[in-house]
């Protein structure tokens, strides 16, 4: 976060865990568009990805949206319904008292959305973000998103398989990543 994105850095690591939750959703899915457990699994560690996520976009992102670009407010506003027919679809997906095939179809159309989503703010909002917004603004904002996280060696890593989080936080120490002030950071 102490790079020259700050915030969008972040926010686009947290894009690639992102897909490659989506593309294992994919595989089960691909292979038996029933396969209740995995997908259950699966649909779990996508909503607490998704939930951590679309805050920080909310509370961190958004803002400076609506503040820094033309028509901004109008974006944002749009970014924020998305993000709530996600948080629905997701919500009804996991529901166990619809049909097999009536969660089927749900987590299709979350994975549609969702991809169309994150490739719009990767290919055209962040770099209009990127123009738009002073790199110091982005450094506080990725900074004040990292304060508001509890830093714990077990909490998940984004793009790590559950477990790898103390591995992480020891290269972290090492390395000095996420040390406030530190410019040279990986």
């Amino acid at each position: 976060m102490n790079g020259h994105d700050g915030l969008l850095g972040e926010l686009c690591v947290e894009h690639r865990a992102l897909e490659a939750l989506l593309r294992r959703l994919d595989r089960v899915h691909a292979r038996n568009g029933h396969a209740v457990v995995e997908d259950r699994r699966l649909l779990a560690e996508l909503s607490a990805l998704l939930d951590e996520h679309l805050t920080a976009e909310e509370r961190y992102f958004y803002p400076l949206v609506a503040r820094h670009l033309p028509a901004g407010r109008a974006l944002a506003d749009a970014a924020r319904h998305t993000h709530a027919t996600v948080r629905r679809l997701l919500s009804r997906a996991m529901d166990e008292r619809l049909a097999a095939d009536d969660r089927v179809r749900c987590t299709g159309s979350l994975l549609v959305l969702l991809r169309t989503h994150l490739n719009g703010e990767d290919e055209r909002l962040f770099p209009l973000v990127r123009v738009a917004v002073p790199a110091a603004e982005l450094r506080h904002r990725g900074g004040r998103l990292a304060a508001s996280r509890p830093p714990c060696a077990t909490a998940p890593v984004w793009g790590l398989p559950p477990g790898l989080g103390g591995i992480a936080a020891v290269r972290d120490r090492l390395t000095g990543h996420g040390v406030a002030g530190r410019q040279d950071s990986p």
